[in-house]
């Protein structure tokens, strides 16, 4: 599969403007905060450090709960299209997690969808619409911990085996790499771009509204009028910027993008008050391949209609048998 440049018209009466693979280099690269005044590094203090614990708990633990209460009904469109399988992952355990197989009409390019943060699988089936008019199959895992699994502590290491999972299936079922492309969004995004790192060979990588490093976005959450942090953090992350330390080798989406030679798309909105779209001009900025970063000038974080039109503009772009 051949993947072009693209232009985008605005048709649809969403404003929105890219950038391409020529200028990311102007774009701002985040920068971590240095101090000599104290250094977590080579500490085991992680399990006590205020920030990892914050951290920790809102990506996974408040997530996971919420996952498991918003189960969302069959939507039009969809309806006998949402075949629920389940995937064996490689641990001692043996375990399974649920994913929707959606594969209509029988096509042999398969894109694997990855869910954001508090969410299941069945909240995601307008994104799959989308994608099945590409014409394209959709293969959307569910995390470890999160819907219908069974309750577990989830982490960065069974998130990887998820990723491993969903590869693993589509490769049993005789599926090319070449055929698969991968899109998630926010905390899926850093799962999409895991799993391009994990295989090279894959077609392309779209990122709506993704995830930055852990540390990057925890001094987002730290510096933003939108959360209220308790005042002893503040002043303790004030006067030791260095506590974060210990999250610098969690999540490194950063790091993995610039590695991978898969071509990437990247969605953002500029009124995201969850995840800042610096975060995805950053993530531009190191891109091994960027083919274009597009920025919305509405929509926030969720994925919404003009970022379903996107999706679904680059989607049709790349399989042009749609």
């Amino acid at each position: 599969m051949y993947v072009t440049p693209i232009s985008f018209n605005n048709t649809n009466g969403y404003a929105y403007r890219t950038v391409s693979s020529e200028s990311r280099h102007s774009l701002p690269v985040s920068k971590t905060t240095s101090s000599d005044t104290v250094s977590f590094q080579g500490l085991n203090l992680k399990k006590y450090n205020p920030a990892y614990k914050f951290g920790f708990r809102f990506l996974f633990e408040s997530s996971q709960i919420n996952s498991r209460k918003r189960f969302s009904p069959t939507i039009s469109g969809m309806e006998g299209k949402l075949k629920e399988v389940f995937i064996p992952l490689n641990n001692k355990a043996k375990d399974k997690i649920v994913a929707y197989d959606i594969n209509p009409e029988n096509t042999d390019k398969y894109i694997i969808f990855f869910h954001g943060s508090s969410q299941n699988i069945s909240n995601c089936q307008r994104i799959y619409k989308e994608i099945l008019a590409s014409r394209y199959a959709v293969l959307a895992p569910e995390y470890s911990g999160y819907g219908k699994n069974k309750p577990i502590k989830a982490d960065e290491s069974t998130l990887n085996m998820d990723i491993d999972a969903a590869l693993n299936y589509l490769k049993n079922k005789g599926i090319k790499p070449q055929n698969i492309g991968v899109v998630g969004h926010s905390f899926g995004g850093y799962a999409a771009v895991s799993a391009v790192t994990k295989e090279p060979d894959a077609a392309f990588a779209v990122l709506i509204s993704p995830l930055n490093s852990f540390r990057y976005e925890v001094e987002n959450v730290m510096n933003s009028k939108r959360f209220k942090m308790p005042k002893v953090f503040l002043y303790a992350y004030k006067m030791f910027p260095n506590m974060l330390k210990p999250l610098e080798n969690m999540l490194k989406t950063e790091e993995r993008i610039s590695k991978s030679p898969v071509p990437f798309y990247i969605i953002h909105s500029v009124n995201d008050n969850w995840i800042p779209v610096k975060s995805s001009q950053s993530l531009a900025s190191r891109a091994r391949l960027l083919k274009n970063l597009i920025i919305l000038e509405e929509g926030g974080h969720h994925v919404d209609d003009g970022k379903l039109v996107v999706l679904g503009d680059i989607l049709k772009k790349l399989n042009p048998s749609s």
